[in-house]
């Protein structure tokens, strides 16, 4: 098992993190309104192949693996990108109709995503999106949205909207078992890696040229050692996302185990590190022009999506894997 992506793989990540940076730039997020996906972002990435980088290409996809799907989301995460990239992306591996796959992955249509809440689901993603995605542990459903009622709830997160609909739905297509939840799931870990990375990033570049008492704060230990946290909190959260993923590549069994962990290890640092961030930028962290609060709100939202803390510690607790 080789746990460093290289070659082909990091060709994905540069290409996805040049055209990302370009067109879901962050500055898009400090407008009156929520920075939902648009129809034309939609069709962007659909042309250039996203939804369906790790579709098998007997489906209309790359087929490329669970490794190459992780890096492009981490550059999503870094760009805090609206859910619904994760949710056009699971929407196609869920529907078994060669059509309507199309048109998911060329973006024709547009999918949230949708979790449980109570008796009613929760909706993130654009409004005008035709269906929304739910996934649990035991399967997947494609929801059609035209004509279900819903309510809008504000959003702390300014990159993704929010509402609330009736629970009672039909599918207009389902998957049965884990595959879509575990790809979901490493998904969102690396978004928030990505999201780790960008806060470290972003305070180690501050820290180069922000200065008091005639020194750069990156010279006092107050700043040097939260940096160095962070960096050893988002080494062992980007470890374990590589072992993630390749562990779904090579078809382990316990690849399930190491995906509950690398999404675990994926919420505290992000927290931990967009946190830090805000706190060594000083009052200019909270401020809307600044970016350092909209890394912490993605992230206060993801953390809560494909497994929460409560649920990922249960499920670890007693798990078992493999030598």
């Amino acid at each position: 098992m080789y746990l460093v992506p290289d070659g082909d793989e990091l060709e994905i990540a540069n290409a996805a993190a040049e055209f990302l940076a370009d067109a879901m730039t962050i500055d898009r997020l400090h407008g009156d309104a929520p920075a939902d996906m648009s129809a034309d972002l939609r069709a962007q990435l659909g042309v250039m192949g996203w939804y369906a980088l790790a579709l098998p290409e007997q489906d209309g996809g790359s087929g490329l693996s669970a490794i190459e799907f992780a890096l492009f989301f981490r550059e999503v995460g870094r760009q805090c990108g609206p859910i619904d990239v994760l949710a056009q992306c699971l929407a196609a591996m869920t529907v078994p109709d060669d059509s309507l796959r199309t048109e998911l992955t060329r973006g024709t249509m547009g999918v949230a995503l949708a979790v449980t809440d109570g008796e009613d689901i929760r909706v993130f993603g654009s409004s005008d999106a035709a269906y929304a995605l739910l996934a649990s542990r035991d399967g997947a459903q494609l929801i059609a949205l035209k004509g279900m009622a819903s309510q809008d709830r504000p959003s702390l997160d300014p990159s993704t909207s929010m509402r609330i609909a009736a629970s009672q739905h039909s599918a207009i297509a389902s998957r049965s078992g884990d595959y879509v939840w575990q790809m979901g799931q490493l998904a969102t870990a690396a978004q928030l890696v990505g999201l780790a990375e960008a806060a470290l990033d972003q305070i180690v570049e501050y820290a180069k040229v922000r200065e008091t008492f005639g020194k750069k704060i990156g010279s006092w230990q107050a700043v040097r050692h939260p940096c160095a946290d962070m960096a050893v909190r988002l080494e062992a959260a980007r470890s374990q996302l590589w072992f993630a993923a390749t562990a779904i590549k090579e078809g382990r069994a316990d690849a399930g185990v190491h995906l509950d962990a690398a999404k675990h290890l994926a919420n505290l640092a992000s927290v931990a590190n967009t946190d830090t961030n805000i706190q060594l930028h000083g009052g200019i962290g909270v401020t809307d022009e600044h970016h350092a609060h909209l890394y912490m709100k993605h992230a206060l939202v993801l953390v809560k999506m494909f497994g929460a803390r409560r649920n990922l510690l249960s499920r670890l607790l007693n798990a078992e894997v493999e030598d």
